[in-house]
């Protein structure tokens, strides 16, 4: 459909009869209008539709979320008003016309109101403030929070349609969708339906990599309120369970609604289940009888100006969080419900989904007429989610007990019966096989608690502790964690600044750094602060590009430390997301990613604690180094583990092998020194004497031989400078070569070499990086090219989006402080 806009005052124009014929601009819709102050006029958007002449069913009108305040018009009769935009609607239109034969033509007109012409109550007072929006009458308001935090830069307000919003035959929806598993391994699927119409339907499950049903049936409509309904059981033999694509195989089946040949609504389902693990105070997830130690990332939209959703760039963003290791997304409660193409791709990838429902710091009004209006809106969006394998957690928002606990209210005046009995109660009656918390953080003494229920754990980050208080501060469950203002890749940062020696000192990349509202810092701040920390230097002495690699180097060093310590043995911590998956804008933002979907520094270096066979080096102070080999996968590793210890030179000064035996699921913890012969105090934590030892590689092998983990990490800190003499005449070794679209680079080198990564151009995307390296080790880094920008969006059943190579100047090899070598592709 061919779309137009009209900007007007608000309040001028209010029915379709007064539009003006001139000033309308083309625009692309489903989507917002993509401009800052959109909030502060009306909007008028309309098109023409068609009627099939063809279609003997009721005419209806659907959409899937008009914000926030918008009257639907066909012709110039008002057919539905909406005053939430988390809210969906199908609406029947009697007896219109269709077209075809005589050319009738109807007009689809939305009006869009502006957000303050719309009065809230004044009375009664909140019972606190949002420090995060100034806007207090936004509690009221059915919207989403992001574009209007005004330290979050880089999203506009989602004024315009949210969704599909057609005008069509009424067709069946699927409603509730239960998938249990039977004791016998059998599955059972119970689906409930609805329509506006007697339609013909058959419902039928296939599983996700086969065309062909495994069970279908026909729907018998029944009368009810205020639409037919229909109901239906099929039966699963042999079900394939999912599962964390880091713990197992995520196996889906596709759910299907056809009218005669027509498939006119899917679903992905599976069969699995998450309970909460909350032993003394504490939370964790199982997933299938299996714990689970949850590495995640808080969830962006990838179009916040447009709020688009292409199907294609939300897997390939979800690809790159799998590819890394992380096995879940939280969508918090400051954006929005995210389309099924999003939960489609989750799925089939093997990532749990964290589900806030969209309330976040402000006081929820204890008013009835918003109350009902809130359960409506949960029940409609939950609804959506039943069935799906990989819903874990829905939680009442984001930081929405935070809030009030930080302002020292006493727990008995933030009661909310939004998030303490209304979400409780739809979450048992519409998803029960969901894990439920009040809100994140949430579940201790106070909902701040660190070492118990869920936690927002900033402690390293903005509150600028020591790199040693992610490992010694018991965290339970970090739903949020290790927020920092990373800069994206050279290349990105080129393409977006421009080059030369002033880029990232402006006002544009200014504005891609977060900040908390009414602070004197910002996450740079926090940056800069760990790059003190962790190399000694400061940045009025280093240059901008310089101190831009060292933020990258410190950044990898820092969260990888993090999350290898909260995955290990050594600590109780059952999950930690980090905060977050993508940039809201160019600059230095919270994403892995940046604004355009490529891999920042952290992304590439925590693979290698994240993936699901890793070995973890825990730095345990005056208690030595422990390796911990962690195995997440469905059977057992035997093998061998090779440890090396170099010092400066290009040999091993110590060196020991000792068989492996890690159980499915499980992990082998080994304190290195008795592997080694004794005291060697390999991290300089008893300082005696000068500094030995710098570097650790461990190699794990299977009994064949294959080489399946190995690493190289550092003993002590990482130095910022081009290193000794001798490592000079000890250059890098690299080649790169073409194997199909990919290119893959083998790098080696005679001595140990510190936070290796590529320089590429913006169309390749490597799948490590800001690694080290032993002498002798070869590793290899593959460089995939990235989706193609004008390939359209496509069904998430299809192929990822087609890719196309990118004509290749030299590979550029790096070191922290080195020199970079260029190699060719052969």
């Amino acid at each position: 459909m061919r779309w137009e806009c009209l900007r007007v005052e608000p309040g001028t124009i209010t029915s379709p009869t007064q539009l003006p014929a001139d000033g309308w601009r083309p625009v692309d819709f489903p989507g917002a209008v993509g401009v800052t102050d959109a909030d502060s006029s009306d909007w008028w958007l309309r098109t023409t539709i068609t009627l099939d002449p063809r279609s003997a069913s009721l005419p209806t009108l659907r959409f899937d979320g008009l914000s926030t305040y918008a009257t639907v018009f066909v012709d110039d009769t008002e057919v539905v008003r909406s005053a939430n935009a988390f809210r969906r609607g199908e609406v029947a239109l009697g007896s219109l016309a269709p077209g075809g034969g005589d050319g009738r033509e109807h007009r689809l007109s939305v009006r869009l109101e502006a957000l303050g012409s719309v009065p809230v109550p004044r009375k009664p007072r909140a019972r606190w403030r949002s420090s995060l929006i100034p806007d207090s009458s936004l509690r009221w308001r059915r919207t989403p929070d992001l574009g209007r935090i005004p330290s979050w830069r880089g999203a506009t307000p989602p004024v315009g349609v949210l969704g599909e919003l057609t005008l069509g035959a009424a067709r069946p929806t699927l409603g509730i969708v239960r998938a249990d598993l039977q004791d016998d391994g059998s599955g059972v699927v119970d689906v409930e339906l609805g329509c506006l119409a007697d339609v013909p339907t058959r419902v039928a499950l296939r599983r996700a990599d086969s065309t062909q049903p495994i069970v279908e049936d026909e729907i018998d409509w029944q009368p009810g309120d205020p639409a037919l309904t229909g109901r239906v059981r099929l039966e699963v033999t042999d079900v394939e369970r999912w599962w964390p694509h880091t713990h197992g195989t995520p196996s889906t089946y596709l759910l299907e609604v056809r009218c005669a040949d027509e498939v006119v609504e899917h679903r992905v389902i599976g069969f699995s289940t998450v309970v909460a693990d909350r032993t003394d105070g504490r939370f964790g997830l199982v997933v299938n009888d299996v714990p689970v130690f949850v590495r995640g990332a808080c969830w962006v939209p990838t179009d916040p100006v447009h709020w688009t959703v292409d199907a294609a760039t939300a897997r390939t963003d979800l690809a790159r969080l799998a590819a890394a290791g992380f096995n879940l997304v939280r969508i918090t409660g400051t954006n929005r419900y995210e389309p099924a193409a999003v939960w489609d791709a989750a799925a089939e990838l093997g990532l749990l989904v964290w589900q806030d429902v969209m309330l976040s710091t402000f006081d929820p009004p204890e008013d009835p007429a918003w109350l009902a209006d809130f359960e409506a809106e949960v029940v409609d969006q939950l609804t959506r989610l039943t069935g799906r394998p990989n819903l874990a957690v829905v939680a009442g928002g984001t930081e929405t007990e935070q809030q009030p606990t930080l302002m020292g209210l006493s727990p008995d005046r933030y009661v909310m019966t939004a998030v303490h009995e209304l979400l409780p109660r739809v979450c048992a009656t519409v998803v029960p096989a969901a894990v439920h918390v009040t809100s994140s953080p949430s579940g201790g003494p106070l909902p701040v608690s660190i070492d118990h229920g869920v936690s927002h754990y900033f402690g390293v980050g903005a509150y600028l502790r020591p790199l040693d208080d992610a490992r010694s501060a018991r965290v339970s469950f970090a739903s949020e964690a290790l927020a920092f203002a990373i800069p994206p890749s050279r290349a990105q940062v080129v393409a977006d600044f421009g080059p030369g020696p002033s880029t990232g000192r402006g006002t544009a990349w200014r504005d891609g750094i977060p900040s908390d509202r009414g602070v004197d810092w910002d996450f740079e701040d926090v940056t800069d602060h760990y790059v003190t920390d962790v190399f000694g230097l400061r940045r009025a002495d280093v240059d901008t590009d310089r101190w831009l690699d060292l933020q990258r180097a410190a950044l990898a060093h820092t969260m990888t430390r993090a999350m290898e310590a909260w995955r290990s043995s050594d600590t109780v911590t059952q999950g930690a997301v980090i905060l977050s998956h993508r940039d809201l804008t160019a600059g230095p933002g919270w994403g892995l990613l940046d604004h355009r979907g490529g891999a920042k520094a952290p992304l590439l270096a925590l693979g290698e604690v994240l993936r699901p066979l890793a070995v973890l080096a825990v730095d345990r102070g005056l208690d030595g180094l422990l390796l911990d080999v962690v195995n997440d996968g469905d059977q057992p590793v035997y093998g061998t583990l090779a440890v090396e210890v170099f010092a400066t030179g290009a040999r091993p000064v110590l060196d020991a092998r000792t068989e492996l035996s890690v159980p499915p699921h499980g992990h082998q913890a080994l304190p290195v020194e008795p592997l080694l012969g004794g005291f060697r105090d390999l991290t300089y934590a008893w300082r005696f004497g000068e500094r030995t030892y710098r570097a650790l590689r461990a190699t794990v092998t299977d009994l064949t031989g294959e080489v399946l983990v190995d690493r190289t990490v550092l003993l002590g800190p990482p130095v910022a400078t081009a290193g000794r003499p001798d490592e000079a005449a000890s250059p890098l070794q690299a080649s790169a070569r073409r194997d199909g679209d990919d290119v893959v680079v083998t790098v080696s080198a005679a001595q140990v070499m510190e936070f290796l990564h590529l320089d590429l151009p913006t169309g390749y995307a490597p799948d490590r990086g800001w690694f080290h390296l032993a002498p002798g080790q070869q590793a290899e880094i593959r460089c995939t090219p990235a989706p193609r920008a004008d390939v359209p969006p496509h069904d998430p059943a299809d192929n990822p989006a087609e890719t196309v190579p990118v004509a290749l100047p030299p590979v550029t090899v790096r070191r922290l402080g080195g020199e970079p070598l260029d190699c060719k592709v052969l």
